[in-house]
């Protein structure tokens, strides 16, 4: 049995005894890895740190175990140690701010004194805050209205009429309600937790990370590479423009990731930057799609492709997880604007559950640790299945995917829970957990707990091979093989940030409660997608379906892809929306319109039950989890196959089912899942 259980390992410069117990404590739990976190470490990357590592990987070749090291003095993954603010200053974030002057003509030679863009009267100058450009415009009407729209077509370019030396800007404004937009670049106004931080846009300061933390630890343990030491692990990088999960563009006033030079390189006309803050009757669709469709492409080159890159040089992996909470995967601020761009090219796709986000039974918005609450939809039906579409569509992740688990919930949190969290989790196709955290500092200790051990405090450690043994056997089966999917749910990132559209979570929760197997599949994934017939097929999975959820915005080349699509008789259904080459439906229809796709024929609408599938070996295999905490459920389950065996994984326990005319009775009690397969494990 294969070890999918890497918890995090707190470092805060305990005694080496210390450390070798609580190695072999989690040896003992029945988790064969641990991800090495500083917590943060007083000598990061300094003699105690190295002195620490050296007994931990002495302690870990002992007991078999492997190791994943997180990549910087503290999360969020990018502040590179301090040695971005210490040393390169000129790396750090960058920002792209814009300052409006409502004006009314006819005016001759108005004077405005840019030398202070924000702030009050009696401010300081910031004279190192560059000017991108000046741009004027008529407003499209002298009455209030939502948004201050202006005329696009009356938009100038004004830079010239600046004095350099004083920042006066003189010009002739004619008759009418106008608007003058200063765009300039500024460190200020961006998440403050992150203001001494990388800028993931520039490759050079992604190097300085690479110098900082990867290049010292392969000095010291090269020999350990690709064998006790397996991986870094990023947590949390992020744009870090703004704070929390609602920075998405247009729908939030802040300031806009930015790198200089950026706007020779976007694509659109420099006097269209307003327009990533100002409404211009539609035309700024395009302009923040292009926008944002550009700087997501670049965190993955400048960032992410940095660090995987030299991972893969040096024999290891890179892995870890973005933000992606209450939909800030498609986001600026915690986001990095699109999930699977800010996970291209790791070995693992990832994602984490700590906080209270997913509590069961509750699969709507409630109180949690998280800033605002959490969208319960979202982490019920959608959290889970970006991670293992990732995992199935990148071939450079080989199916692996991965969650950080059960953090920040609270003394309250046992057992029972984390297996509630952790079945909920399998059954939608993860195969890794980083259980959050063995911490061995002196008890007790506030940082976000359970702790699993805490020095023999916790009374349910005992049983925790228990519960580690039964996610290591699921784990097992969901790796190396094949999800089965034949309907492929878009990704709507490009239409959230160009208008009103539909989360992904909704049509997801639909697909889900009708135990449909589907994958979330990307605008990207899609334009390189080979056709085959009536199928398209996007890694080793072969489509049938595509299902595009509504946007009043869609890319031109997706759109031109979508009707290629449906040209090769590839069935396309719109929801809540229309198209005259694909089939249109209602969103509560989706799953009575595409119940073929069952694999097992469910009759009566079972909302609590969720079914994970797989296929390795020419074996298949279904995962059925009641996540329901009160209600059992017991129903006849259709099937073609032959013969069915049921696997008890908790208890290890295997048993041929008894069919009578191709059905089966499925039983499940609250909280309880059961394998079948149609050969024995």
């Amino acid at each position: 049995m294969k070890n999918s259980l890497y918890p995090f390992f707190w470092q805060h410069g305990e005694e080496h005894q210390v450390l070798e117990t609580y190695m072999e404590k989690i040896s003992e739990s029945g988790m064969g890895g641990v991800c090495i976190e500083a917590r943060p470490h007083p000598e990061f990357v300094k003699e105690g740190w190295w002195s620490d590592l050296d007994c931990i990987i002495k302690k870990a070749k002992e007991l078999s175990m492997k190791l994943w090291i997180l990549d910087d003095s503290h999360f969020p993954t990018g502040y590179a140690n301090g040695k971005v603010k210490e040393a390169y200053p000129q790396y750090l974030k960058l920002y792209l701010d814009m300052r409006r002057y409502d004006i009314h003509g006819p005016l001759k030679k108005a004077r405005i004194d840019l030398s202070l863009l924000k702030g009050r009267p009696w401010d300081k100058p910031d004279f190192s805050e560059e000017i991108v450009g000046v741009y004027m415009a008529k407003r499209t009407s002298p009455w209030q209205s939502e948004g201050d729209q202006i005329d696009i077509d009356s938009m100038i370019d004004v830079t010239e009429c600046i004095n350099p030396k004083t920042r006066l800007l003189t010009v002739d404004v004619k008759e009418g309600a106008y608007s003058i937009f200063v765009v300039y670049e500024t460190r200020k106004g961006g998440e403050d937790a992150t203001k001494d931080y990388l800028n993931p846009l520039v490759k050079e300061a992604t190097q300085v990370l690479i110098d900082e933390v990867y290049e010292p630890h392969y000095k010291y343990y090269k020999e350990e590479f690709g064998k006790t030491i397996q991986g870094f692990f990023s947590d949390e990088p992020r744009f870090g423009n703004a704070k929390g999960t609602e920075a998405s563009i247009g729908r939030m006033e802040m300031v806009l990731p930015w790198r200089k030079g950026l706007q020779k390189e976007i694509g659109f006309d420099e006097k269209f930057l307003p327009l990533l803050w100002v409404t211009a009757n539609g035309v700024e669709k395009d302009i923040r799609f292009q926008y944002m469709d550009k700087i997501t492409q670049m965190y993955h080159e400048n960032f992410t492709k940095i660090l995987a890159d030299w991972c893969k040089e040096h024999g290891v992996w890179y892995l870890g997880h973005n933000i992606e909470d209450n939909g800030a995967h498609a986001r600026l601020g915690y986001g990095t604007g699109h999930y699977f761009r800010g996970q291209q090219e790791m070995d693992f796709a990832g994602i984490d559950v700590i906080g209270g986000q997913i509590v069961p039974g509750m699969n709507y918005h409630h109180d949690a640790f998280s800033t605002g609450g959490s969208n319960g939809e979202f982490y019920h039906y959608a959290l889970a299945k970006l991670a293992t579409s990732a995992a199935h569509l990148d071939p450079v992740k080989k199916g692996r995917a991965m969650c950080e688990a059960f953090g920040a919930y609270g003394w309250n949190e046992g057992l029972k829970t984390m297996k509630w969290i952790a079945d909920h989790l399998m059954v939608r196709g993860i195969n890794y957990l980083v259980p959050h955290a063995f911490n061995p500092k002196a008890f007790p200790d506030f940082d976000c707990p359970p702790h699993f051990y805490a020095h023999g405090h916790n009374p349910q450690f005992r049983y925790f091979k228990y519960f580690s043994d039964y996610v290591n056997r699921i784990m097992d089966i969901m790796k190396d093989g094949h999800y089965p999917a034949k309907i492929g749910l878009l990704y709507p990132a490009e239409m959230e940030w160009a208008g009103n559209y539909m989360p992904v979570e909704k049509p997801a929760r639909v697909l889900t409660q009708s135990q449909i197997p589907f994958d979330i599949v990307t605008r990207d994934y899609l334009k390189q997608a080979e056709i085959t017939g009536a199928k398209y097929k996007i890694n080793q999975t072969e489509f049938e379906v595509l299902v595009v959820p509504y946007g009043e915005y869609m890319p031109k080349d997706l759109e031109k892809v979508i009707e290629k699509f449906a040209e090769h008789g590839i069935r396309v259904l719109f929801i809540d929306d229309e198209r005259s080459y694909a089939e249109s439906v209602e969103l509560k229809q989706l799953g009575k319109c595409l119940k073929d796709y069952q694999s097992l024929a469910i009759k009566d609408e079972e909302p609590d039950l969720v079914i994970g599938e797989y296929e390795k070996n020419d074996t298949k295999y279904w995962m059925f989890f009641n996540e329901n905490i009160s209600k059992e459920i017991y129903i006849e389950i259709g099937t073609k196959e032959q013969e069915l065996y049921q696997y008890d994984a908790y208890r290890n326990v295997m048993t041929k089912l008894e069919t009578a005319d191709q059905k089966v009775v499925l039983n499940l009690a609250p909280y309880e899942t059961i394998l079948w397969m149609t050969k024995p494990y």
